[in-house]
């Protein structure tokens, strides 16, 4: 989302002119969940992605003519599970799509990125209000979505109809992920995180954690050296997925701090101790990692031999999670979410 809000505000600086595509609502089972988003540019390319196959290839034939009557439209895409872009990610399943013309020529536009850019960056709670008048066409509204900031100012809604202007005002507080009002249909994605959690290792566990996490407002990021585990079609509500050529690379490139969460959930005890090491040495206010007493002490004691500190090694939370004797995957998310609300609970005092 962030690289999109940076080729958005770019766009729109030097004149040009394109077409958003934004999930608003999703059944079964599709590529990306609810607010994924992409760009469409004039010359056809893209920016970003809602997962690829049959749904994002019904975005890009439709957004030539949003793009020619400058007029926003939506679109119900229906997936059968015969796309063989796709075979393994798509198996069927429905996606409500805003396909809508962001104007240059509209200083509301840039407002609306630009505010974007700096909750995502500065990690500020903010909520995207999507409006949409029905199934069709939009009738009057210039724009179809805009920020709102924690204190209720709605952010790039100078184009808004003042029947959802004044929901906003009245309302904002009431709203849920959807609103049905006389002739809109009001849509709200969350932006902006209270913490960023960093799944290493994206097995059974490291699956089931990500949408629990994200329900309870971390952001996501996934991370595992094997591409078959590591995509969109099994983690389509990460923020980010990483693969890199080995698990404790990622932390050469990231700086974590204080809001930072680190969880490993790897597929062995030789790769949960490499991320460790690396762990150990970041500012992350939590790190948590899997796995039995006998195999938490026999890696403690090579990182002693190593030097690592009793200090150090008190950071830990392991074996991770609340005590609930989880046995099955989701069980075990549910115990991991479980501490770490605590402790992000703990930290904010």
């Amino acid at each position: 989302m962030k690289q999109l809000c940076d080729d958005a505000i770019r766009l729109l600086e030097s004149g040009e002119s394109f077409v958003q595509a934004t999930i608003l609502q999703s059944s079964d089972s599709t590529p990306r969940g609810e607010g994924a988003c992409m760009l469409i540019l004039g010359d056809g390319s893209i920016c970003g992605t809602v997962g690829g196959g049959a749904l994002e290839g019904g975005i890009i034939k439709a957004a030539p003519e949003v793009m020619r009557e400058k007029r926003a439209r939506i679109a119900e895409i229906v997936l059968d599970g015969n796309d063989e872009a796709a075979p393994d990610v798509i198996c069927g399943g429905t996606a409500t799509v805003l396909i809508d013309y962001i104007s240059a020529a509209h200083p509301g536009n840039l407002e609306f990125f630009s505010a974007l850019r700096t909750a995502l960056r500065t990690g500020q709670r903010a909520k995207i209000v999507t409006a949409a008048p029905g199934k069709g066409s939009a009738d009057g509204a210039t724009r179809s979505q805009c920020l709102l900031a924690p204190d209720g100012e709605p952010l790039g809604a100078d184009g808004f109809s003042p029947e959802v202007l004044g929901a906003l005002g009245s309302r904002a507080g009431s709203f849920d992920a959807f609103t049905k009002l006389d002739s809109f249909d009001v849509y709200l994605h969350n932006v902006g995180t209270d913490g960023t959690a960093y799944i290493f290792g994206a097995g059974h566990c490291g699956e089931k954690l990500a949408p629990v996490l994200a329900l309870v407002g971390f952001g996501t990021v996934v991370i595992d050296d094997r591409p078959e585990f590591a995509n969109a079609g099994r983690f389509p509500e990460a923020d980010d997925i990483l693969v890199p050529d080995t698990m404790d690379q990622p932390f050469n490139d990231i700086e974590m701090g204080a809001d930072s969460y680190i969880v490993i959930v790897t597929r062995g005890h030789v790769h949960d101790e490499l991320v460790l090491r690396s762990a150990l040495r970041t500012g992350a206010g939590y790190i948590g990692m899997i796995g039995s007493r006998r195999k938490r002490e026999a890696i403690y004691k090579n990182l002693r031999a190593d030097g690592y500190t009793q200090s150090d090694i008190n950071r830990v939370y392991s074996p991770i999670g609340v005590d609930i004797a989880a046995e099955t995957p989701e069980e075990i998310a549910i115990s991991i979410a479980a501490e770490m609300i605590n402790h992000r609970a703990k930290r904010r005092g």
